[in-house]
C-alpha cells in the first residue's frame, strides 16, 4: 500500500528528540519493514535530516522553523502568520502529493494541524484517512477560533481513530460520535554512540525530569515541591531536561538551589538512557495527560516513576507496580511522596517491568494501524 503520514511533528535523526516526532519516525519505520511504501509529509525545519531512512520524507514549505507546534503561542501576530501559511500550504501541498504520488491511504499524526490536510484529498480524491489523536489536539482545540468544529470535523470524517491513551479515546469517541481505539506512541531508545555514566553524587537520591517545559507537564510543581524538600532539611539532586515556555520560569524558581536543581536542555538518546539507568526515579508531574512517552522510555529503562493520578498515568503506574503515585498535581503532594522516596526507598525488584512491556510492541502497532484502513485498501497489501 502507498501509505503517507502527514506530521506535524517528525523526528529528522536519532538527536532529534524533541517530541512524539520520534514516534511518528520508528512507525514509519516499522510500517517499512512491513512491506509497505511510506511516505512521510511533514513541515519544513532548520533541521536538517541525519540519515537515511527506508521511506520518503517529504517536508513542505511554510513561513516558520520552529520545532515545536504544540509550545508556540496563538497570541503572537507573528506565529499567527507562519500558523495560517503552515495551514494553506499543508492543505494544497498533501493533496497534489497525493494525487502525482497515488497514494492509497493517509495517517494523520495528529488531529490538528494534520488531519486537517487530509480532508482535502479525502474529499476531492476519495483517499481514506485515520487519525491519531494527542491529547494536546483534544484539550488545547478551544485555544483558537473554530478548533472545536474543526476537530470534530476531523474526527467525524477520518476511517479510524487512534489515541494515545484510555480517558483521551472515550473523549475523542465522544466527539466523533464513532469509535475510538487506544493504542499506545512510544519510542524506541537505541544509542547511536556510547552510553557514558553521568558523574552524578550517588549518596544523594537522584530524581530525574525529561519532558517539555509547558505546564501541562507541570515542571514548575516539582521544581517548587524539589525546593521544600530541600527547604526541610532532606538532600537530593533533581536534573530537568526539556525545553519550552516555561524554562526561564524554572531557572528562577531554581536560585539558590542549583547545586541540588539541574536545569538542562533538550536530551539525546544516549543522556536519556545514562541518567535513566543511574538515577533513582523519574519523576512525571503533571496536570493533564494521557500516556506519555517518557512513560515508555522509563518501562525500557526499568527506572521506577513518581507520577500523578491524571488521565491514564496514575492507573498504569500502579496497576502495573512500576512505581508510586501522587494524589493530585500540586506541589505539596508532589513533596510527600519524593521525600519518602528518599527516606524510605523500596527494593528496586518490587517494580514488575516486564508485565507492562507486554503491552507495548511497535511492530503489533504498526500491523494494527493497517488493519484499521478500509477492506478496500487492506486487500492492496
Amino acid at each position: 500500500m502507498r501509505l503517507g503520514i502527514v506530521t506535524s511533528s517528525f523526528s529528522l535523526g536519532p538527536d532529534d528528540t524533541t517530541n512524539a516526532g520520534v514516534f511518528v519516525r520508528d512507525l514509519a519505520g516499522a510500517l517499512s519493514a512491513l512491506g509497505e511504501e511510506v511516505h512521510v509529509l511533514t513541515p519544513r525545519r532548520a533541521v536538517k535530516p541525519s540519515r537515511q531512512e527506508p521511506f520518503t520524507v517529504y517536508p513542505f514549505y511554510w513561513l516558520g522553523t520552529f520545532q515545536d507546534l504544540a509550545s508556540a503561542s496563538p497570541r503572537n501576530p507573528l506565529t499567527l502568520i507562519q500558523f495560517a501559511s503552515l495551514l494553506l500550504n499543508g492543505m494544497f501541498t498533501i493533496a497534489r502529493y497525493a494525487r502525482e504520488k497515488r497514494l492509497e491511504a493517509l495517517l494523520a499524526m495528529w488531529a490538528i494541524p494534520s488531519g486537517l490536510f487530509c480532508l482535502r484529498p479525502s474529499t476531492r480524491l476519495g483517499i481514506p484517512y485515520g487519525v491519531w489523536a494527542l491529547g494536546s489536539d483534544i484539550w488545547g482545540r478551544k485555544k483558537y477560533p473554530g478548533g472545536n468544529f474543526l476537530v470534530k470535523k476531523v474526527l467525524q470524517r477520518a476511517a479510524f481513530r487512534f489515541a494515545d491513551g484510555m480517558k483521551l479515546a472515550e473523549e475523542v469517541e465522544g466527539l466523533a460520535g464513532a469509535p475510538c481505539a487506544f493504542v499506545p506512541s512510544f519510542r524506541r531508545l537505541q544509542p547511536t554512540g556510547a552510553i557514558k555514566k553521568p558523574d552524578l553524587d550517588f549518596a544523594l537520591t537522584q530524581f530525574l525530569f525529561i519532558g517539555r517545559y509547558e505546564r501541562n507537564k507541570g515542571p514548575d510543581l516539582l521544581v517548587q515541591a524539589m525546593t521544600r524538600l530541600l527547604q526541610s532539611g532532606v538532600m537530593a539532586h533533581l536534573h530537568l531536561f526539556g525545553g519550552g515556555s516555561l524554562e526561564s520560569r524554572l531557572r528562577q524558581l531554581a536560585q539558590g538551589f542549583e547545586k541540588f536543581i539541574h536545569v538542562s536542555g533538550y536530551a539525546n538518546p544516549e543522556t536519556v538512557m545514562s541518567f535513566m539507568r543511574h538515577c533513582h526515579w523519574l519523576v512525571i508531574p503533571s496536570r493533564i495527560e494521557s500516556v506519555p512517552l517518557i512513560f515508555m522510555d522509563a518501562l525500557q529503562m526499568r527506572i521506577p516513576m513518581i507520577g500523578t493520578d491524571v488521565g491514564d498515568l496514575g492507573r498504569l503506574i500502579q496497576v502495573n507496580q512500576l512505581g508510586w503515585v501522587v494524589a493530585s498535581p500540586d506541589p505539596d503532594s508532589l513533596v510527600q511522596v519524593m521525600r519518602e522516596a528518599v527516606l524510605r526507598p523500596p527494593p528496586r525488584d518490587v517494580w514488575k517491568w516486564e508485565e507492562g512491556l507486554k503491552q507495548f510492541d511497535l511492530e503489533l502497532i504498526a500491523k494494527k494501524c493497517l488493519m484499521a484502513f478500509p477492506l478496500s485498501e487492506r486487500g492492496r497489501l
